[in-house]
């Protein structure tokens, strides 16, 4: 009996898109995502030390560009939210 494969989940897909394009880039993430209670929506985290190099705005540019070329427009509203931060902002330090 042959098994069919079945499609990672959203979330699932959605962080190792993430994880990958990035890593390409030379930007070792961690990437988390997050459902939203009640609602078919994700909240992402991505966390890179690379990320101290850039403006928040290039941070968010990047991500969503790495969404833009691999999920269609529907996927991409199922996303509430990316946040793009360094390990630093993450725990509170000051940069």
């Amino acid at each position: 009996m042959s098994e069919v494969a079945t499609a990672a989940p959203f979330e699932v897909r959605l962080a190792d898109v993430l994880h990958e394009d990035l890593r390409k880039a030379g930007i070792h993430a961690e990437v988390e995502t997050e459902r939203v209670p009640d609602l078919d929506l994700y909240r992402v985290l991505v966390t890179a030390p690379e990320f101290r190099s850039l403006w928040s705005s290039e941070r968010q540019d990047l991500v969503w560009r790495i969404v833009d070329h691999h999920f269609s427009r529907d996927e991409q509203f199922r996303i509430s939210s990316i946040y793009t931060l360094t390990p630093d902002e993450l725990e509170g330090k000051a940069a």
